[in-house]
């Protein structure tokens, strides 16, 4: 079903909004004729909402996210923003998505104000307008704790000087998306059968509760996070699980890396191996109870690429490109095989032991009884990955011809039934996932009223599922040692995702840790600058022309 769903937002792309190849912020909107011949039919209505959705789309760019912040290093500044911003290069030259998202501002009020005008269903309608209400909403609070102030337009214009106002305080615009999707949640459904109008991939209830958590999160408001994860909590998803493993689950040999007590413990490793990697793999989509809002994908095709990760993840000798690639510090993160601590060799004693490409038994101790998810999720020089291709064993060539700068490549979220063509993946990107709800729900709950039996029970699902053991309760007894332990499972189990950029921010710590990145021989990869102000970008020169009250926000910003 998503296939007829994704190419309809396409074909509208040439149909009523083609007014929106530019930024709606800057420009008259060229739908004023076809205002008077759309809007004639349900399908008209279908169509329109379908080209909102589309600010869905390409969601596993937020993986250059990663690239920002001290997980990943994303080497070519032509892809993304990554480069510069974790330079410290910061300035209006640089969009961090600003007039796109009022491309789809305008789409989401177009909608909102034309919608009545369609015949259909009063139930069908409300439906739609709250679809539409929660991708507006959504859009806002990215465009919010991205840039803080930000003009709040709720409907639409024909006049660009409409649009040339003051930046609404960012608090408001918060307020604004908390209460438009409060607001449409009485009418979202749980789920959607597929089919015409209801495909899967759209806005459930289930989703606007999640979007309300990440937002409650951000925002530090932590009661209600509670309870918004609640509800996602309580509405039927699960953490993806395999419970039986195949001849080719079985196929990467990691005896010389994980030490196994007996086959029990074996078999749960590579189930939580499995479950961990497999989740996002495009054979599970229908079946997983995991995933919550979805970026959609087809393979390469006449429409569209398909998932880009298959290319900027994988090493050359794999067709990657390394546009992004884990940074020694997310590798010292992982946890170790009981689930404490990781202590890691020294700068110095690591290039040693690597040798420049020709390691001694001693450098592959760094890796050994680690995190399942480290195995999942990172190719270090030596780990198998033989179910993209068999018998492949990582050996990093180092720098330049598409290989990585800092030694490590990502194996996570990418699909080995896709590895034919560049930028080709049917899999889906996971925008939001159950065990970020779980994690949400922990972070927020400890923050409110410290350690209880809940947060142990969600945090220890999440690692059950990845086949490690619960977490020491006496160890973690206080709502501080627990913070440190909640945010660092967090930053494992979503590693890659794009999250991590915005948790630096929200918990003040990103002046500690964007520091210099050096690559597994000690040599520098990347000089990390940070400033205060860069908790919020600033705002694009093309929209400070345009729009003269940017300015003193902008300077207030820091900029």
């Amino acid at each position: 079903m998503k296939k007829i769903f994704y190419i309809s937002m396409i074909t509208l792309a040439t149909y009523s909004l083609s007014g929106c190849k530019k930024s709606a912020i800057d420009f008259v909107p060229q739908d004023q004729l076809s205002s008077s011949s759309f809007w004639k039919s349900q399908k008209d209505a279908q169509l329109a909402l379908n080209g909102c959705y589309g600010y869905l789309n390409n969601a596993f760019n937020y993986a250059y996210d990663d690239g920002a912040s001290d997980n990943a290093y994303a080497q070519y500044p032509w892809e993304s923003n990554a480069t510069p911003i974790a330079a410290g290069n910061v300035d209006a030259t640089l969009d961090q998505g600003y007039n796109s998202r009022y491309i789809y501002i305008r789409r989401y009020n177009y909608f909102l104000d034309n919608i009545n005008k369609a015949p259909m269903s009063d139930a069908l309608k409300k439906r739609f307008i709250a679809e539409a209400r929660v991708l507006r909403a959504f859009t806002y609070f990215e465009l919010a704790k991205t840039f803080g102030p930000v003009p709040l337009l709720k409907t639409s214009y024909t006049d660009p000087q409409e649009t040339a106002i003051a930046p609404t305080p960012e608090a408001d615009v918060i307020n604004f998306a908390i209460a438009e999707i409060q607001s449409a949640l009485v009418d979202l459904p749980a789920s959607y059968a597929g089919g015409a109008t209801t495909e899967t991939g759209r806005i459930t209830s289930g989703a606007a509760w999640a979007l309300l958590t990440r937002i409650q999160l951000h925002y530090q408001k932590w009661a209600d996070a509670v309870t918004s994860a609640q509800k996602v909590m309580g509405a039927g998803y699960a953490l993806y699980r395999k419970t039986t493993l195949t001849t080719d689950d079985l196929k990467d040999d990691f005896s010389p890396y994980v030490t196994f007590a007996n086959d029990a413990e074996k078999d749960k490793f590579y189930k939580g191996l499995a479950s961990y990697e497999q989740q996002f793999w495009a054979a599970n989509e229908l079946t997983s109870k995991e995933i919550i809002l979805v970026s959609q994908n087809i393979t390469n095709s006449s429409y569209d690429y398909g998932n880009g990760l298959r290319t900027l993840f994988p090493p050359s000798d794999l067709g990657g490109w390394s546009s992004i690639t884990p940074t020694q510090e997310l590798i010292n993160a992982y946890w170790d095989k009981t689930g404490n601590t990781f202590t890691p060799p020294s700068a110095t004693t690591r290039a040693t032991n690597y040798n420049n490409g020709t390691p001694n038994a001693a450098y592959a101790d760094e890796f050994k009884n680690r995190d399942t998810r480290l195995y999942a999720s990172v190719l270090f020089p030596g780990a198998p990955w033989g179910r993209f291709n068999n018998g492949y064993k990582f050996a990093w060539g180092k720098g330049g011809g598409n290989n990585s700068v800092t030694g490590y490549n990502f194996k996570k979220l990418v699909d080995p039934a896709y590895i034919a063509n560049d930028w080709d993946g049917e899999q889906d990107f996971a925008i939001i996932r159950y065990a970020e709800i779980l994690l949400s729900y922990a972070e927020a709950k400890n923050e409110l009223s410290g350690p209880d039996a809940t947060i142990y029970a969600a945090l220890d699902d999440i690692r059950d599922r990845a086949g490690m053991p619960a977490v020491n309760q006496a160890t973690y007894n206080d709502k501080d040692k627990l913070r440190t332990l909640i945010r660092n499972e967090r930053r494992i189990e979503l590693a890659a995702e794009g999250q991590r950029f915005w948790d630096i921010r929200r918990w003040n710590i990103a002046q500690n840790v964007m520091k210099t990145t050096y690559d597994i021989t000690n040599s520098p990869v990347q000089t990390r600058v940070w400033q205060a102000k860069f908790v919020w970008m600033p705002y694009p020169q093309k929209a400070l022309d345009k729009n003269p009250n940017l300015k003193a926000a902008q300077s207030a910003k820091g900029y």
